[in-house]
């Protein structure tokens, strides 16, 4: 097998990883999302319903004001913080990642498949 096909070969095999690692990621997001029942106040979709559309969130502000947001929450605008909800605090990446692939439209609503 000559070197350029062989070199080829791997490079395929790790974009298939790196893809699937993501699809991983963005599906823990996404499941943490649904267990912590942020559509109940952010839409269906994530896009907005008595709270604000979290897509906008990650789209129009710093990563700090997200993270500062679900942690510690907004009482006056009756955001709970989630800083000590295990599952939200070790998966907060995950779901960074998969509002911002909904956001940037790299997918689209519901769990992420191949």
């Amino acid at each position: 097998m000559p070197q350029s096909t062989l070199a080829l070969l791997v490079l395929v095999s790790l974009a298939g990883a790196a893809r699937a690692a993501d699809l991983s990621e963005l599906g823990r997001g996404f499941a943490t999302l649904r267990a912590m029942d942020c559509a109940r106040c952010h839409g269906r979709d994530y896009t907005g319903w008595t709270a604000p559309s979290l897509l906008a969130a990650v789209q129009d502000a710093p990563r700090e004001r997200f993270d500062r947001y679900v942690l510690d929450g907004d009482i006056v605008r009756g955001m709970p913080g989630y800083r000590a909800q295990p599952a939200v605090a070790e998966n907060l990446d995950a779901i960074y990642a998969y509002l911002r692939a909904r956001a940037r439209g790299e997918i689209g609503p519901g769990m992420p498949v191949k």
